[in-house]
This record gives structure tokens, sequence and C-alpha cells, in this order.
């Protein structure tokens, strides 16, 4: 007679059954209990703001700023490329750069010139001609002095302006032509004939103009600041001893009256 399953001939087999399913029943619990605290929890709840912010500190302004970094980085990179690619357009602006900087340097010390010259009037204006005659005409012709360097540093910032007008025009001029050029570079015209006169005809008025303007005679404007200043010396100097002559004649009478 064959014995059946659960006779005491296999207790090793029951006993690892009856393990399994205490390990089952176990983890039957804990997934109860994990889905009873879930049901409890609820729904899942928003990040709080002080969780949006930290993150946003430690991870969103970083990345933002990297990326901007880089971008710029990349735009830098790409204005050197341009500036290699067409060279001359970046030797104009570098030049164009320097002249504005040495413009601004020349009117700065015509502006400071004109001050000194302003406050200088505004000192021989107010002082008394002494007795003196000497010391009065030297004081009336200081004045006279300072008003005729005035007027020629006036006409000397003018001529400077018309000059740097004249420059303007003759650079939006020859844009003008180049743009011209550009756009009738599909005409051609043949001239067989003419010799010297068809020379003289393709001469252009911009080119007479360049010439003209050529001719035009530049201004020196630190010939004529040096000017200005060596007669604004000579002024001050002429005043000092104005007042070197003036003050013996006071002591002398002096010495008269005390007598």
């Amino acid at each position: 007679m064959t014995p059946s399953a659960d006779t005491p001939s296999d207790p090793p087999d029951n006993d690892e059954l009856a393990a399994q399913l205490d390990e089952l029943e176990a983890t039957l619990t804990d997934l109860r209990s994990e889905l009873r605290s879930e049901e409890q929890r609820g729904p899942p709840q928003p990040p709080r703001l002080s969780e949006l912010l930290r993150f946003t500190e430690q991870y969103t302004i970083p990345t933002l700023i990297a990326i901007l970094e880089a971008t710029v980085r990349s735009l830098e990179l790409l204005r050197r490329t341009l500036r290699l690619a067409d060279p001359e357009r970046a030797a104009s602006e570098e030049s164009a750069a320097v002249r504005g900087r040495l413009d601004e340097a020349g009117s700065e010390a015509g502006r400071q010139l004109a001050d000194a010259l302003t406050e200088l009037r505004t000192a021989l204006s107010d002082a008394d001609l002494p007795e003196n005659a000497e010391s009065r005409d030297l004081i009336t012709d200081a004045r006279e002095l300072t008003g005729e360097i005035e007027a020629r540093l006036r006409d000397a910032e003018q001529t400077v302006n018309d000059q740097w007008d004249r420059e303007r025009d003759r650079k939006s001029t020859r844009k003008r032509q180049s743009n011209a050029a550009e756009a009738n570079d599909g005409v051609m015209i043949d001239v067989s004939d003419g010799g010297d006169d068809s020379d003289d005809s393709s001469r252009s008025p911009a080119d007479d103009g360049n010439n003209a303007d050529d001719d035009t005679p530049s201004v020196d404007v630190d010939a004529e600041l040096e000017s200005i200043k060596d007669e604004l010396d000579e002024a001050e100097q002429a005043i000092d001893d104005a007042e070197r002559d003036e003050t013996p004649d006071n002591s002398t009478e002096d010495d008269d009256t005390d007598e």
C-alpha cells in the first residue's frame, strides 16, 4: 500500500511549504498596510513654495546663466568671424572709433580753452581801470586780445566742423556712386573711338569733387590752439606787468601823503 502525501514520511516538504505560506502572508500583510497608508495620505500634493524656490536657486538660475554665457561667447565668435571675412569694414570701424576718440579729446580741449577765456574776460571786465595810463592801456589791450582770441577760436571750430561735414558728404557721395555702379553692372557701353576725349569723359564728377576736396587746405587745429595759448600767455604777462608797474606808483603816492 502506497503511503499518502500527508503521511509523516515527507516532513521536510511540508515545512518548506509552510515557510513559503508564512512568507506570502507577511508579504500580503505588508502590501495591504502600504495600500491603506496610501489611501490615508490621499492624492499627491504639489511642491511647496520653499521647495520650488530652492530648486530654482540651485538648478534653474545657474543653468540659465550658463546658457546665456555660452550664447554670448558664440555671438562674439561669430562677430570675429564676420570681421575676418570683411577686413576692410573692420579697419573702417576701427579708424572711425579712433577718430571719434580724437574728436572727443579735441572738443574737450576746446571747451576748456573757451572756459578759460570766458573767465579771463569776466575778470578783465570786472576789473577797474587803474589811474596809471600805461597799466590802463595794457588792460584794455588784454580785453581786446581776449575777444580776438575767442573770435579766432570760434572760427577755427566752425572750420573744423565744416571740414567734417564735407568729409561726411564726400563719403555719402561715394556710397551712392558705389550703389549706382553695382546697380548698373549689367550695362555694357562699347566706345570704339574718341582717344583722349573718351578718357576725359570717362572721368566721373566724383573724381573732380575728390580733387577739389584734396585741394582744400586743411586746418591744423593743434597749431591754432598753440597760437591761441601763446597769445593768452602774452595777455596774462602784460596784465602781470601792469600790476607790478602800478604797485610802486601807489607806494610813492603814500609817501607823498605822509610828508
